[in-house]
């Protein structure tokens, strides 16, 4: 196990890289950033340029035959999740059952394909990343309104670059199809204890990083999200590379703070460099992505004023939390399942006679 974990980690698979691509997807952020940093309000071109990055990664999608539809159906659920999330961060039940039922959402989507799949673990994201920020009336409406115009500048930027062009960004990762639409009864309980597991792992992490009250908190429940997986050992993959990716980046972004003590105009050349890299080693190496996301928060939310150690503190500790979270519960839930299943099939026989 840990052999393969650590040649998962290690190998680069520079076949999946498409550099046309990453820079494709740039444009999007340098707008509203630039305006933001001219105009005095970095806070609202950092949520733009943010929302703008998740809806990136729609272009290396499909659902169905369509290339745009990802990027399209991803704002409008990014958009509406942020504001759901705004609002119900101000009642800690409220967000613990909201990060359960978009979890459960986000389980069944993982047979429908990957399209499928990645779209809801955006609206999933930016419920969790926005119930840190509550707000009631109009305000809760702030956020997701300036993700939905980041979110519309990437899909129209990336739409005009594939027709001047005529080649569109091709489809990234492996390949894998949609469930067929007539399951089987085993194929839909399996599918009902995934929705489960990761509705109650989701309620665990939020209930969690609400009850520890840690600072960036948010980052346990949206790292259980993101590591988690339908097989155990793809979790522990993920887990495990998404933490070294983190120490990586946080390493990395350290060391540049401390040597350059960035202005807002580095800052938001950092905040590009390491965006571009995302792009490009998405579906090279997980690990390598994860330490270049590092890097970009950190610098993209120096732009707002946050310090770059403490941000990076942070965020490593609460990764580092939802990962384990993540592994740990899986096991124990797939431990459960099979011990349920053990017992039903030692009754059978007593039934059948």
């Amino acid at each position: 196990m840990l052999r393969r974990l650590t040649r998962d980690i290690l190998t680069f698979d520079w076949s999946q890289s498409q550099p046309g691509a990453a820079l494709t997807c740039l444009p999007a952020l340098v707008l509203p950033l630039a305006i933001g940093v001219a105009t005095g309000h970095p806070r609202q071109g950092m949520m733009a340029a943010a929302g703008a990055f998740s809806v990136g990664f729609g272009s290396f999608q499909a659902l169905g035959a369509s290339r745009r539809t990802p990027m399209l159906v991803a704002t409008a659920g990014m958009c509406l999740s942020s504001w759901i999330g705004t609002w119900g961060g101000q009642f800690a039940p409220v967000t613990v059952g909201l990060s359960a039922l978009w979890g459960m959402i986000y389980a069944w989507a993982w047979r429908r394909g990957p399209g499928a799949s990645w779209i809801a673990l955006q609206c999933l994201i930016w419920l969790i990343i926005s119930s840190a920020y509550p707000a009631s009336g109009l305000h809760a409406l702030t956020r997701g309104s300036f993700v939905l115009g980041g979110g519309l500048l990437q899909m129209s930027l990336v739409s005009a670059a594939w027709r001047f062009t005529a080649i569109p960004t091709a489809v990234g990762g492996a390949a894998r199809s949609a469930e067929p639409a007539q399951a089987s009864a085993s194929t839909r309980a399996v599918r009902w204890r995934q929705s489960a597991r990761v509705g109650a792992l989701l309620a665990l992490a939020m209930a969690l990083s609400q009850g520890l009250a840690l600072p960036s908190g948010y980052w346990i429940p949206m790292t259980a999200a993101i590591v988690t997986r339908p097989e155990l050992q793809h979790t522990f993959q993920r887990g495990m590379a998404r933490i070294v990716g983190t120490l990586v980046g946080a390493a990395v972004a350290t060391l540049i703070a401390l040597a350059l003590r960035p202005l807002p105009v580095v800052l938001a050349a950092l905040v590009l460099l390491f965006a571009g890299a995302c792009y490009l080693l998405v579906h090279v190496n997980y690990a390598a992505f994860a330490a270049c996301l590092t890097s970009y928060v950190v610098f993209l939310l120096a732009m707002v004023g946050a310090p770059a150690p403490v941000t990076i503190a942070h965020r490593t500790m609460n990764t580092l939390l939802g990962g384990a979270l993540a592994g740990l519960g899986h096991a124990a839930f797939v431990g459960l399942a099979r011990l349920l299943d053990r017992k039903r099939a030692r009754r059978a026989p007593l039934h059948s006679g």
